[in-house]
């Protein structure tokens, strides 16, 4: 058998327990029909329904008048309670909460050149939230969120989530693009292949960071030999080798591409390298303070561009 769902009471609806409330009140079915805009043979049919189905009298009739007794007075204190929580439902104050606290951890470039300038504006906007924000590598990120250290980890969607009961909500898709300074010999060409780079001087991300396993069996296929000067944690730092003119890097278009350095450019490399960003958070029904974050990051980051685009 279906189970009775809960806002039925089993035996009465919401609107069952108004009318009962309204004649605990007003004492006649004839003034509980007037307020409540229904027939009085209506109110009086439902009171008769409604003691039917709990299998308890409510009301003694006298002259008139409903006189309720002692059953009927106890399931009014309940009454009320649902009445006053639809009184808070009506003058309910969207988006109106005490001040929370939110903890964010991500990887470096992309709170960097991303999420810190977003997140600034969000708090100008939102100054019930108080946030703070944590730099940790990938290898960290969602060990930290499990454990508890954060509500929310922004990072690469290809973590491995097998081990650790997450939901990720993905944020964004980009290309690996070669980036480069602007004197660079390659900065005449379009499209950049791995030909290109062979023993060309080259600064790689390290084992630890994901983009490093994707780029490695690229390369690796093509059977090239370049020149590694130095290799960084992430693309922010690699961005200072670059504009050196040190060196090339691959690395994810985004957020790196948004920045507008005059120093640095970025060239399309072919084969096509996606990488994809997200959010991740330990539920996927996560308190209203925590989603209204996520979607605010996800409605106002950059439009898509010619190497990246929302997801």
């Amino acid at each position: 058998m279906a189970k009775k769902s809960s806002w039925s009471g089993g035996w009465a609806t919401l609107r069952d327990l108004e009318i009962i409330k309204t004649l605990i009140e007003v004492r006649t079915a004839t003034l509980a029909a007037e307020l409540l805009g229904i027939s009085q043979p209506a109110i009086s049919r439902t009171l008769s329904l409604i003691e039917s189905r709990s299998g308890c009298i409510l009301f003694k009739r006298e002259k008139g008048k409903l006189i309720p007794n002692s059953d009927a007075l106890s399931l009014y204190e309940e009454i009320i309670k649902i009445s006053d929580s639809f009184g808070r439902l009506t003058n309910f104050e969207w988006n109106k909460e005490e001040k929370k606290s939110l903890n964010i951890i991500s990887t470096p470039t992309i709170a960097y050149c991303f999420l810190m300038p977003l997140t600034a504006q969000y708090i100008k906007e939102n100054p019930d939230v108080n946030i703070k924000i944590d730099i940790v590598t990938a290898s960290k990120l969602l060990s930290n969120l499990n454990e508890g250290r954060a509500d929310i980890a922004l990072g690469d969607s290809s973590l491995n989530t097998a081990s650790i009961n997450v939901s990720a909500f993905p944020l964004r898709r980009a290309k690996i693009v070669c980036a480069m300074n602007r004197l660079d010999e390659l900065a005449s060409k379009d499209v950049i292949t791995p030909e290109d780079l062979n023993q060309k001087r080259m600064i790689v991300f390290t084992k630890r960071n994901i983009s490093r396993t994707k780029l490695d069996r690229v390369l690796d296929k093509s059977g090239v030999s370049y020149n590694i000067i130095a290799e960084v944690s992430d693309s922010y730092s690699a961005l200072d080798f670059v504009r050196a003119n040190t060196g090339v890097c691959l690395m994810p278009s985004f957020p790196v591409s948004t920045l507008h350095d005059p120093q640095i450019i970025f060239k399309d490399f072919m084969p096509e390298v996606l990488n994809d960003s997200a959010f991740f958070t330990l539920s996927n029904l996560n308190p209203p303070h925590i989603q209204r974050y996520l979607e605010y990051i996800h409605q106002n980051q950059p439009t898509p561009d010619r190497y990246s685009e929302p997801l």
